[in-house]
């Protein structure tokens, strides 16, 4: 029997796998999907009803890896389509992104929503206080089961009008994952346990001499160094003396990418 709902989600220090865990608790006959190297090889869901992407907005719009994802997934095009965007400012292009891709296909976007959670890009913005970061964090699950609860319904909403659309395309286009690697380097704290290597949604990193070692595919979600046990992972200088945060209720083990069964 096909699943009424896939959730497809992609996450680097797991605010997006709590929210599609969430969601997919409050759907009946659902199941989540993460998007990564390993599940790359998807390229079709013409089942299930209801398809949504939940993931975190990256210099302002989709993350490239789930972007690929969806411009090469072959769906049906009377499903439900929706989008969960977790952001610390915006979901600025992404929805509309989607909406886009989905367009070619015969389909659109029939619901958006958003969820404020913690921020982790350092070198866009200065960090959140950790009050928004503990409020942001209890009120999620709440959120989520009344944005579960309207696409159970299959309700609908229109995209948001984008206000900065010409400088939200330039910062996106901007960003060209193969120059961010060199960026990354590790301080003396460095064990050798390869969780970085094992968190990367991307196989971006690999080890020498017990070292980790960046390739040129990087999609920049930070899970590198936000999981990282011992801190030993920096990012330029904009890293250097500031707190990591990944989702406190999520195990890094549930990140660990080759631990998902393949669909």
């Amino acid at each position: 029997m096909a699943v009424n709902t896939t959730i497809y989600y992609f996450s680097g220090t797991g605010n997006s796998l709590k929210i599609a865990e969430d969601l997919s608790t409050n759907m009946r006959d659902s199941k989540i999907v993460r998007v990564a190297y390993n599940t790359l090889h998807i390229t079709a869901d013409e089942d299930s009803a209801k398809i949504g992407f939940v993931f975190p907005v990256y210099f302002r719009g989709l993350p490239r890896m789930l972007e690929g994802f969806i411009k090469k997934l072959k769906v049906n095009s009377n499903a439900y389509f929706f989008a969960v965007a977790n952001f610390g400012s915006s979901a600025a292009l992404s929805f509309q992104q989607i909406d886009g891709i989905l367009k070619e296909k015969g389909a659109r976007l029939n619901a958006n929503f958003s969820v404020f959670m913690p921020g982790n890009m350092w070198f866009m913005y200065y960090p959140h206080p950790e009050k928004d970061f503990s409020e942001r964090i209890e009120e999620e699950p709440g959120k989520c089961k009344i944005i579960a609860g309207k696409i159970n319904c299959k309700s609908e909403n229109p995209l948001p009008i984008l206000e900065k659309l010409e400088e939200d395309k330039k910062m996106y286009n901007a960003f060209i994952p193969s120059t961010v690697s060199n960026n990354f380097w590790v301080n003396e704290k460095c064990t050798g346990c390869a969780v970085c290597s094992k968190v990367c949604p991307a196989k971006n990193v690999y080890f020498i001499d017990g070292r980790p070692v960046w390739k040129k595919n990087c999609e920049q979600c930070l899970a590198c160094l936000h999981w990282c046990p011992v801190g030993a992972i920096e990012y330029k200088q904009d890293s250097i003396g500031r707190k990591r945060y990944h989702n406190p209720l999520i195990h890094s083990r549930k990140m660990f990418v080759d631990s998902l069964k393949k669909k």
